[in-house]
């Protein structure tokens, strides 16, 4: 069932995740995985890539990616309108990053930086480095144990979903990096204070 996105400053956004039982809990955890992934395949205005259970008011380790696979390639920028059409819906149970790159990045083009955004800080963007390739370790619903590198832009939507699991939000890092921050106006990007971060909890 969809489920409505929790916004800030709700406090469950900001909550350590626990471990799924994927033994004792599981036909529970299938009922969450149906919810998580209806939720962002029907979302739309903005459509989403990525939803964490903690999105959804689950303070469990699980999020689920809505991407085409050739955005898990090296230097992948956002997809285009076409690949969208190619989008994939995917749950990862139980996540764990393994091993990453040793640099990071803000995109393939250094002079236009991908700008991340969250269903649950609407309208508002910024860069965040992230690793160029993560190992995923991880459980699909299926619980089939899996390990998985991925690169470029699959490889940030990871991580972007792996910190909501952890109660990190992507204006963390525009607040310890003392990075621009945007708002989208009328489909476009308008740089605003980024101290508006501080109310956002």
């Amino acid at each position: 069932m969809k489920k409505p996105i929790l916004t800030v400053p709700n406090p469950m956004l900001r909550t350590k995740s626990v471990d799924l039982d994927l033994k004792k809990d599981l036909p529970l955890i299938q009922s969450y995985i149906k919810d998580l992934e209806e939720t962002l395949g029907k979302k739309a205005n903005p459509k989403g890539v990525g939803l964490s259970a903690p999105q959804i008011g689950k303070n469990l380790r699980m999020f689920s990616s809505f991407l085409p696979p050739s955005s898990n390639a090296k230097d992948q920028d956002r997809p285009t309108e076409e690949e969208k059409d190619e989008a994939v819906l995917a749950t990862y149970l139980n996540p764990v990053i393994v091993n990453t790159s040793k640099d990071k990045t803000f995109g393939p083009n250094p002079e236009d930086p991908i700008l991340e955004g969250c269903l649950s800080i609407p309208q508002l963007y910024g860069p965040v480095p992230r690793f160029s390739w993560v190992t995923l370790h991880f459980w699909t619903p299926k619980l089939e144990e899996k390990e998985v590198v991925f690169h470029g832009f699959f490889a940030r939507v990871i991580q972007h979903e792996f910190d909501h699991l952890e109660g990190i939000l992507f204006v963390d890092y525009i607040r310890e990096l003392n990075l621009p921050l945007f708002e989208q106006q009328n489909k476009k990007m308008i740089e605003i204070d980024p101290t508006i971060i501080n109310a956002l909890g």
